[in-house]
């Protein structure tokens, strides 16, 4: 990874620009033109990230900021990690107290976007046969109403971690003729495991909230919005579909409310995390924001991707993309989108060996570099099925109804069918409300 850095400094310093490659199609993007445009020289930029200082993810973004910043003869002042930076950057921005890039999640950018903070990436910046190296979810990530705000460099998503010393890796391998894991054989392989009178549940996770359980519903034909070429459209939900109640319904049926009882229907995050770190779990359904918690109870762990209900088709979990974004009050936004683009682009493998950081571009994703990582194989797998979290606003308003109706559904209070639909039609009146109806 060292040498290809170094090789892209050389092209950024002999064109004064990172992306050289000229596309005839700029949809999406700011103005039509794909002509890299001459940087200034002697300028000095600004950013906001959310990396602590002193952490490994700040030290590595530090070096690729100084190898830009060397390249183009210009300079960039220390990133700052303000709280709620997304807010404060539509009070900040138009009054010229904001940076010129600032890194956040990507379902914080729609924010920016309604207070009009963010500019759409230049064409040249990231051409269209660019984007095309990239996994699905980064771009759809950063796209909203048909414009490319930002330029993703991260994914993180969700799957099956589990305790080697309690299950073998064998039980995830998907059956002959199968191109996926199917939840009928895992489920099999688990109900052994599987010992609720002494503690030992199966499996477990936090059933009642739908980042987690998304991949149930998504991976039966159920969505929240749907996504089109322009972005998500809030208008056409998915959560009470046929799919999406399957989905409910499958995950009931895990507990102790239903067919297979692998689980209590109580089931939490904080029980879950408890028992699979003492070795009373085999499985437990997270994100690698608990890998540190697994190493620290010196658990030997693997990890599957979402398994599949027809082994045919994958599953679809909710996935978190990091990325960058330019204001769009900056005073210099060619200079900054040269930044984000060499940020971006540059810093997936390093941010991978500083801290597991999954890349984004499917040549990165799939490298011998990251395939030396077991753990990160699998969430690369994992990641090539994800769907962003719809990025949105109108994704404020989903959280809560379907939180609730996946609680009295999988308590058995409501039918999966009754809990949606009534959840739907609260999402519905909500958004209404939050646009002034």
């Amino acid at each position: 990874m060292k040498k290809f850095v170094r090789a892209g400094v050389a092209a950024l310093a002999a064109c004064s620009l990172i992306f050289t490659a000229i596309d005839a199609s700029a949809a999406g993007h700011a103005g039509a033109s794909t002509t890299p445009p001459k940087l200034k020289t002697g300028i000095t930029l600004s950013m906001w990230d959310y990396f602590g200082a002193g952490s490994s993810e700040r030290a590595t973004e530090q070096k690729l900021i100084d190898q830009w910043a060397r390249a183009t003869h210009n300079h960039v002042t220390t990133p700052q990690h303000p709280d709620n930076s997304n807010t404060k950057m539509c009070v900040s921005a138009p009054t010229g107290n904001a940076p010129d890039l600032i890194g956040v999640p990507h379902d914080q950018v729609s924010v920016m976007v309604q207070c009009g903070v963010v500019s759409p990436v230049p064409a040249w910046a990231w051409t269209t046969s660019q984007q095309k190296t990239y996994i699905r979810a980064g771009l759809q990530a950063v796209t909203l109403a048909g414009k490319i705000y930002g330029m993703p460099w991260a994914i993180e998503t969700t799957g099956l971690f589990y305790n080697k010393a309690l299950i073998s890796s064998s039980a995830f391998k998907p059956a002959a003729g199968k191109k996926y894991l199917t939840w009928s054989k895992l489920v099999s392989e688990l109900q052994a495991k599987t010992d609720l009178s002494a503690g030992k549940p199966g499996l477990g996770w936090d059933i009642g909230n739908l980042y987690h359980d998304y991949a149930f519903m998504s991976g039966n034909g159920g969505y929240v919005f749907k996504y089109a070429k322009t972005g998500f459209n809030y208008r056409n939900i998915g959560l009470d579909n046929a799919g999406a109640i399957k989905g409910i319904n499958f995950i009931k049926n895990l507990t102790t409310n239903g067919t297979y009882k692998l689980m209590p229907a109580s089931m939490t995050e904080t029980v879950a995390l408890g028992l699979f770190t003492t070795g009373k779990l085999p499985v437990m359904l997270t994100g690698p924001w608990d890998e540190q918690n697994f190493q620290k109870a010196n658990l030997n762990v693997g990890f599957a991707p979402d398994p599949s209900f027809d082994g045919i088709h994958p599953s679809h979990p909710f996935s978190g993309v990091q990325v960058y974004a330019i204001n769009k009050y900056s005073q210099h936004p060619n200079e900054a989108a040269s930044l984000l683009a060499y940020l971006t682009s540059h810093m997936q493998i390093p941010m991978f060996k500083s801290s597991g950081r999954i890349p984004v571009i499917k040549s990165l994703l799939t490298s011998k570099t990251v395939a030396k990582d077991p753990l990160a194989t699998g969430l690369g797998k994992a990641a090539l099925a994800a769907q962003p979290m719809p990025n949105i606003s109108e994704m404020n308003q989903v959280w809560t109804p379907m939180g609730n109706a996946l609680t009295l559904a999988i308590q058995n209070k409501a039918s999966a069918s009754d809990a949606a639909h009534a959840a739907v039609t609260q999402i519905k009146a909500d958004i209404a409300k939050a646009h002034g109806g």
